[in-house]
Formats: C-alpha cells, structure tokens, sequence
C-alpha cells in the first residue's frame, strides 16, 4: 500500500481540520503509517540526547560497583572495625535487593513513565552513595548497600526501556 506524505493543510485560523481514519487505514501492528524519513529523524533526535545520558549512568553504576574494593585498600575495614566475614557480607548484601527488586521495578515502569522512574532512582542512588561515603560504622554501610542494590535494581530495566522508547533497542 502506497502512501503519499504532505503537510498538513491548515484553515484559516491555524488549525488542522480533524480526519477521520478507518480501520483499513492502519498498519499490522493497528497503527497509522509514519514517514520513514520522519522516523529517521525522531529515533536520531532520541538517541543524542537519551543515549549519552545512559551511558553516563551505566559507566557511574560499572564505578559504583568496584567502589567498594577499592575502599578496602584504602582501609575501610579498619576505619569501620570490621572483623571476619563483614566485608564479605557487605558485598553480598548489595545483591539480594538488586534481584528481588528487579521485577517489581518492571510493574513500576508499567505505571509510571521511565524518564521519571529513572530520575527518581538516579536521586536516590546518588544519595544513598553519598551516604554510604560518609558513613562511621559497619552497619552504616550494610544499610547502604541494601539501599544501593535496592535503587539499582531498577536501573538496567529502566534503561531498557528507554531504549525500546526510543528504538535504540
């Protein structure tokens, strides 16, 4: 089916008079055709401005996670007194909100829309950082990796779904 593109023709007082579009009209995926060339040019637009932000986060998230070790050289467990198993414990519990809170995240994002659900998450995580960073005891820093793999549990399907938004997929 050939379809031809014009512009929009508009009355007198501005404004585009109203069509009425059958079913016979829409694609197989029960939507109208787009200009291919008007596509083009929308998931470009949505990828220099989406794409450089997300790979910010995901390279802050890749720094997030190796943070920690680098603490430990630098003499986190003497400074929180953390005796056998802490540091490994402190690690591991970063992972278990990251894992159950994935798929509610996923119900989330049904709701509310990915830009706000990852600015709201982004805050949060960047708080919970900066806490983490000023934290004087071992417990201090178990709330804040819970809290941290909690916030970031909705990070990658957020992201993901930004992508399929803007056809970066």
């Amino acid at each position: 089916m050939d379809v031809m593109y014009e512009k929009p023709v508009l009355t007198e007082d501005g404004v585009a008079p109203k069509v009425s579009v059958s079913t016979d009209d829409l694609g197989p995926k029960g939507l109208l055709p787009m200009d291919p060339e008007a596509e083009k040019r929308v998931v470009r637009k949505c990828d220099l401005h989406v794409m450089p932000m997300i790979s910010l986060l995901y390279m802050l998230a890749f720094v997030d996670r190796i943070n920690i070790g680098n603490a430990r050289i630098q003499g986190l467990e003497k400074s929180l007194n953390m005796q056998g198993n802490n540091y490994n414990i402190a690690l591991f519990v970063f992972f278990i909100p990251y894992i159950l809170f994935e798929v509610p995240s996923n119900i989330i994002l049904r709701k509310v829309a990915p830009s706000t659900w990852l600015s709201f998450i982004m805050l949060c995580w960047g708080i919970v950082t900066t806490c983490m960073g000023l934290t004087k005891s071992y417990a201090g820093l178990v709330v804040c990796r819970f809290l941290l793999g909690f916030f970031e549990a909705g990070f990658v399907p957020g992201e993901q779904c930004a992508d399929a938004v803007t056809g970066s997929l």
